[in-house]
């Protein structure tokens, strides 16, 4: 299964296989989504690609603790001052409240632990998040501010 692109007005969609070798190209897909929108300079647009990636990932083990194959939609909204990408998946769900905070990066401890930093990272790397989660499925919302608008 290919990876398929939609556009709505400003609106551009992507929805991809659960498989991580499409998280690159989900990358390159918000690059080339949020340059269309002024405003955005280089490192906040490097922040939103990896907090796209961590979302991407996350909905990828989300489907493969399901074992489900349907895609994973994200779909970027440019509107005047912000850009908001959304990240839906059909894994089970989860409660976020229940994730552990990371460990502190200083910690020289943090460096033998590989996972746990995805949630963190959406957070930091955006100027707002939110998920929404239920047994269907999870949608995050991550948004950046820009200097238009």
């Amino acid at each position: 299964m290919a990876a398929a692109a939609h556009d709505r007005g400003d609106a551009v969609e992507i929805s991809i296989p659960p498989r991580t070798e499409y998280v690159a190209m989900v990358r390159n897909f918000v690059a080339e989504a949020v340059a269309r929108q002024a405003g955005v300079d280089a490192r906040r647009l490097e922040d939103l690609r990896v907090a796209v990636s961590e979302a991407v990932t996350n909905a990828i083990a989300a489907h493969a603790a399901r074992r489900t194959v349907a895609p994973i939609r994200i779909c970027c909204v440019p509107s005047p001052g912000r850009v908001e990408i959304g990240v839906y998946d059909r894994g089970g769900g989860f409660d976020p409240a229940r994730v552990p905070e990371p460990p502190d990066p200083t910690d020289p401890g943090r460096l033998e632990t590989e996972k746990g930093m995805g949630l963190w990272l959406m957070r930091v790397m955006s100027d707002d998040h939110s998920i929404a989660t239920s047994r269907r499925g999870t949608e995050v919302r991550l948004v950046v501010h820009t200097s238009s608008g």
